[in-house]
Parts: structure tokens; sequence; C-alpha cells
């Protein structure tokens, strides 16, 4: 028996899935630009 990370998901070939299961890459991109993109708003407000 496995035990440890991803150990329930792999599949028939023996590759493990990368993430959850719906999992939207440009997900990823959106929750890292968010912060940013806010910070720079807050940047631009300021120095008006």
């Amino acid at each position: 028996m496995s035990v440890g990370l991803g150990s329930g998901r792999a599949d028939l070939s023996g590759r493990v899935a990368a993430g959850p299961t719906g999992f939207h890459p440009l997900a990823l991109w959106i929750a890292a630009a968010s912060p940013v993109a806010a910070t720079l708003l807050l940047l631009l407000r300021l120095a008006a």
C-alpha cells in the first residue's frame, strides 16, 4: 500500500495527476495577478 502525497490519484498508466480534478491552469495566473493589480492601483491612487 502506497502512502504519501498523491498516492491515491494515480491513473492506470502509472502517472500521477498534477492537481485536483477540475482545476483550471488559468486560475493560478488570476490568483497571482490579483494582488499585484490591486497594489498597482493603490499606488496610482496614492500618487494622484
